[in-house]
């Protein structure tokens, strides 16, 4: 784990967000009242199951939340002071590519297959850059280099389905550094790697941020990785931000119970004898959220007053915040504290 550096300055804030999709069955409340803000330099992991609503955060912040069905109706984000969601198309798209880059989940279907790989790199040089082709095509070469893959002159004039899984992933990681953005995206730059080429480029993501002071929002369910990269850590459940704290408090002190249960999930989290543990039952549909805390239908510690009341955000440590009944005046749990994980 990477012990949390001073970082003063926010380059991005999201308050209050709230992004649903209108459908035919219902309203739902994909991302509802995230708050977090990326710091300067740092890398900040947004982790939880599938259906937790990190990937709608990331395509919000992006402003690339397809609309209909989908809409930011509340809340702000802002990108070094501005707010995003008062800039226009035209303005946005300076910004993408540019200023705040994104690493999608499968390269495969993100790059282009018509397209040689030199030319999808050079693409965005040639928009936000004003480079001519030869002179893109030349900084493409030195980019696939930069990202660690071998021969990158010959690369340049291959197709994406003659690279490799590892190679397709690394050539969306030149795309999403080749304007020097301030804000990368990554959403499971590793899930369909192997755990070699995951730690190769791992590896290279810490490179790269300690060479370009580029701040990172990881966006994972694998907490391995969580612990391999991260500064902070912002954990989310059924669409909220449910605990949020530097990586060392998360790991060894976590509080809200869904963390605890992740961690515990975890085969390498400490030493540990005989069956790992699970949380059970499944993350709720969001068309039909239970009513009180939404985690509640799954935690053991569960009270009448978690199944019939919203718990607010609770401020527990100098940087941590827990959204939990167990840790306010009102908690009527008669349990023993949980022990630390």
């Amino acid at each position: 784990m990477t012990r949390l550096q001073s970082h003063p300055d926010p380059i991005v804030q999201v308050k209050g967000l709230k992004t649903y999709f209108y459908t035919e069955e219902g309203v739902v409340p994909a991302i509802d009242g995230v708050d977090f803000e990326v710091l300067r330099g740092e890398t900040l992991a947004i982790v939880g199951e599938s259906g937790s609503g990190k990937s709608v955060t990331s395509l919000s912040i992006m402003r690339l939340i397809p609309s209909p069905p989908g809409k930011i109706v509340e809340g702000d984000i802002t990108f070094n002071g501005e707010s995003l969601l008062t800039k226009t198309n035209a303005q946005m798209r300076q910004i993408r590519g540019n200023k705040i880059s994104m690493i999608f989940q499968e390269p495969m279907t993100s790059l282009n297959p018509v397209y040689r790989v030199g030319d999808q790199i050079a693409e965005s040089l040639k928009l936000h850059q004003g480079m001519k082709k030869k002179q893109a095509l030349k900084e493409a070469v030195r980019l696939l280099e930069l990202v660690g893959i071998p021969e990158a002159e010959r690369r340049v004039s291959q197709y994406p389905h003659e690279l490799s899984g590892g190679m397709r992933q690394r050539v969306m990681i030149a795309i999403a550094l080749a304007c020097n953005p301030e804000l990368l995206i990554a959403d499971e730059p590793t899930t369909a790697l192997d755990v070699t080429i995951q730690n190769q480029i791992l590896h290279l993501m810490k490179q790269l941020k300690e060479k370009t002071n580029t701040s990172i929002i990881l966006i994972t369910h694998d907490l391995g990785v969580v612990a391999e990269v991260a500064d902070r850590v912002v954990v989310m459940y059924a669409g909220q931000v449910v605990e949020q704290g530097d990586v060392y408090t998360i790991f060894e002190n976590p509080k809200h119970p869904y963390t605890i249960g992740l961690l515990e999930s975890m085969p390498s989290h400490k030493k540990r004898t005989g069956k790992l543990k699970t949380i059970e039952g499944v993350v709720p549909n969001p068309l039909h959220l239970p009513p009180g805390c939404r985690f509640a239908p799954r935690c053991e510690f569960a009270t009448d007053l978690c199944r019939s009341e919203v718990p607010a955000v609770i401020t527990v440590g100098q940087e941590e915040t827990v959204r939990c009944w167990k840790y306010t005046e009102r908690w009527e749990g008669n349990l023993n504290e949980h022990s630390a994980v």
